[in-house]
């Protein structure tokens, strides 16, 4: 995960549309994403001049730590509008091809059937697109009421590997990150509903 650290800087117009282009470039080129820390007190305008060069359209939202994030966009940003000083609440990244790394080819196989009941209809957790692995996982929205026990093992074992392996990332105020939706497996470690975090979403397709 690429990291951009802007403390101290005071960013100029030419500043930010270098970023953008950066940010756009790197994202295209590794197909994962990057963090920007420590951005100044103009980090909105930032974030959206980042957003706008990396997709499109922008559908923007305010939402607190419960929202859950649509799978069909291409890239997720968030920044962080508020932290909380009481509580350390991260973002959890983990990398698609690290995960595969430790999936035997019997797990890949049944990740990849489309037997698993999403609130949207069954589909596989795993599929592949131009050469490229994607995985879409959300325990909480998978009914595995109906799934044989093998297949249940597989999902345990995914999340163990997710738990394992992925990256802690904290946010805080006027940091964003900018992820491949289908690239990049993300959730949070746990804080609590009224901690008072908020952050603004936006959901792109690439342009």
């Amino acid at each position: 995960m690429h990291i951009i650290d802007l403390q101290n800087e005071k960013l100029q117009n030419k500043h930010v549309k270098a970023i953008s282009t950066s940010v756009s470039e790197s994202l295209h080129k590794n197909d994962f994403g990057c963090i920007i820390k420590n951005a100044p007190i103009n980090s909105l305008d930032l974030f959206k001049s980042i957003c706008d060069k990396v997709g499109s359209p922008i559908t923007e939202q305010y939402f607190d730590v419960s929202s859950e994030d649509s799978y069909t966009h291409d890239v997720i940003a968030h920044l962080c509008l508020n932290s909380d000083t009481t509580e350390n609440g991260s973002a959890v990244l983990c990398n698609v091809d690290k995960i595969l790394a430790k999936l035997s080819d019997i797990d890949i196989d049944i990740l990849s059937s489309p037997i698993f009941e999403f609130s949207s209809g069954k589909a596989a957790v795993l599929t592949k697109h131009e050469n490229h692995h994607q995985l879409r996982y959300n325990g909480e929205n998978i009914n595995t009421t109906t799934l044989l026990h093998i297949a249940k093992d597989v999902l345990k074992k995914l999340e163990d590997i997710i738990n394992e392996i992925g990256e802690q990332h904290v946010l805080n105020e006027g940091d964003f990150l900018v992820i491949n939706n289908h690239r990049i497996v993300h959730s949070r470690t746990n804080f609590s509903n009224d901690s008072g975090r908020m952050f603004k979403s936006a959901r792109l397709y690439y342009k």
